[in-house]
């Protein structure tokens, strides 16, 4: 089969795939906007409270509670999810509520299986001498060693089963796939990643109950627990799609090794099944929370599916590496060093591209990457990325130039590499991307013959924020002849009116205000107004991205 024809039924099979999983889930859920809004001072008692989430919420593991000061439940415990919206839960206050501060408890799990839950602050009435000031606080679920190293674990057994196909049928030469030994040494490797496989998915499910309801290991295997995830949660209903792809996986398997005819039929079968179990994580990551869902969910899988491929490779190199040591089979695995090159290319040109394309996704500015967990993490897989290749480029010089000499450590080498890149990629997918967190925003605009405008946002999330304001003249001294300044501020994504607030002088040249300015996450518009004593305007807009927490 030529390189045109198979990049052909690569592509044939993408696009089955895309067909026959349609369904597809949220990323993480968090707050667009509540009601009364955080430290909100009400002066009529509201008779019920909402959240909007940017994204829908599963039905199960939710909840929304009410506490006054004193911590008594002043909701009528009807918490529930808006059958009309799914991204709102709400619940009945109780009727006739004293002045005083209270507070919104409440508990979320989002369509790809990601717990948040927080506090919203509020208050009844002025604030008394009694009052005490209640911090907001939202937080996601951080990824522990249970969830990193089965999660692992499934993207190497992934990986071992899909790609050690891929290597079977592409890149070892016929001769080799002809030989015995080698013949024996390939299905012992792909029974053990699909053994592999099967354990862990079959883990997956305890893991994912765990994370949801929030219980220990110890109290998750009850009939109830796992009857309420299969029944009512996303991860539910792609762990019974996995283990329907699974139980079919182990029938073909046992087959391979029965009619020579019919062995490629069943192993690119298998290798069909295997891309639908990396599709089947697709659909549950960050990109299924996009806007243009089908798109980001089908760069998402190419570029799982070109990793699986690159290190599933990658092990099947270093399972035969003793073969480099054998004369009359020393040659032959050096071609195929040289020859995986071709496949390399492209592997690198799909995780490049299908990379850049997630970064702008969840990447909202360059600062990002150095201020959130999402963007330092990214950065350092990169960095173990562009080693990576380097390695892979000494092992093709290798291959080139015939020799095997310094190979086995730099193919090692190489796959180790990859290893602690699948551990970073778990990471991520269980992080809350830079775009729900972007971090303090800081920017500097030039107006008015080179006059510099400063603005800081901190912490530049949903509720109470740090605005400063700072003037500078061409050369970079204080403007400070400022008879007044003020912002505007206007919600990009939704008509939410405007707001303008006045800003308080603290130095030359720098002024600042704090407030509750950003009701809602998303693009907002902040205007800068000044007015200098010789009444000239400075005026200029900044585009911040809020983040939810």
């Amino acid at each position: 089969m030529h390189i045109k024809e198979k990049a052909s039924s690569l592509l044939v099979i993408l696009s089955l795939f895309l067909f026959l999983f349609p369904s597809i889930s949220s990323a993480h859920a968090y707050i667009k906007k509540s009601t009364p809004l955080e430290n909100e001072t009400v002066e009529k008692v509201p008779t019920k409270v909402t959240i909007k989430f940017d994204e829908s919420i599963q039905p199960s593991f939710n909840s929304i509670k009410v506490f006054d000061s004193e911590g008594n439940r002043v909701d009528k415990k009807n918490g529930r999810i808006d059958p009309k919206q799914p991204f709102i839960l709400k619940s009945d206050l109780k009727k006739n509520l004293p002045n005083g501060s209270y507070r919104i408890k409440w508990k979320v799990v989002s369509s790809d299986g990601h717990p948040v839950e927080g506090v919203i602050p509020f208050q009844i009435g002025e604030k008394g001498q009694d009052s005490t000031a209640i911090e907001n606080e939202t937080k996601g679920y951080t990824p522990k060693a249970d969830l990193i190293i089965i999660r692992w674990l499934q993207y190497l057994s992934n990986a071992c089963y899909v790609g050690l196909i891929f290597f079977y049928m592409v890149i070892l030469p016929k001769e080799l796939r002809e030989t015995g030994s080698v013949d024996k040494r390939f299905r012992k490797l792909i029974n053990a990643g699909l053994i592999l496989l099967f354990i862990i998915i079959l883990l997956g499910l305890p893991l994912q109950a765990t994370i949801e309801s929030g219980y220990p290991w110890s109290e998750v295997f009850t009939f109830s627990t796992f009857e309420n995830m299969l029944l009512n949660t996303n991860y539910g209903q792609s762990w019974l799609i996995q283990i329907t792809i699974l139980l079919t996986l182990t029938l073909l398997t046992s087959f391979i090794g029965f009619a020579e005819s019919t062995k490629r039929i069943i192993l690119w079968a298998c290798f069909c099944l295997g891309t639908a179990m990396v599709l089947t994580k697709a659909v549950t990551s960050h990109a299924a929370g996009q806007t243009n869902q089908v798109l980001a969910i089908a760069m998402d899988f190419l570029h799982l599916l070109a990793a699986s491929i690159w290190i599933g490779s990658l092990i099947g190199f270093v399972g035969l590496l003793s073969f480099r040591k054998k004369p009359e089979l020393k040659q032959e695995y050096l071609k195929m060093v040289k020859s995986f090159s071709k496949w390399g290319i492209l592997l690198v040109l799909i995780l490049t591209l299908t990379g850049l394309y997630g970064s702008f996704l969840y990447i909202p500015n360059f600062s990002a990457l150095f201020q959130t967990n999402y963007g330092q993490v990214l950065l350092c897989k990169v960095s173990l990325f562009l080693l990576m290749l380097i390695l892979a480029a000494v092992n093709f010089i290798k291959g080139k130039r015939g020799t095997a000499e310094g190979l086995r450590a730099t193919l090692k080498g190489e796959l180790l590499l990859g290893l602690i890149i699948l551990v970073l990629s778990v990471v991520l997918t269980n992080l809350p991307t830079a775009m729900q967190s972007p971090g303090p925003f800081n920017e500097t605009k030039k107006v008015n013959q080179d006059m510099q405008v400063v603005l800081k946002a901190t912490p530049n999330i949903i509720g109470v924020n740090l605005f400063e304001v700072t003037l500078k003249d061409r050369e970079g001294k204080p403007i400070k002849d400022i008879e007044q300044m003020h912002l505007t501020f206007t919600m990009l994504e939704m008509d939410m009116g405007k707001e303008t607030v006045n800003l308080t002088k603290i130095a030359e040249g720098k002024y600042e205000v704090k407030g509750l300015h950003f009701s809602m996450a998303g693009r907002w518009n902040v205007h800068v107004h000044v007015l200098t004593k010789s009444l000239e305007s400075i005026d200029t807009d900044f585009k911040v991205l809020v983040g939810s927490k």
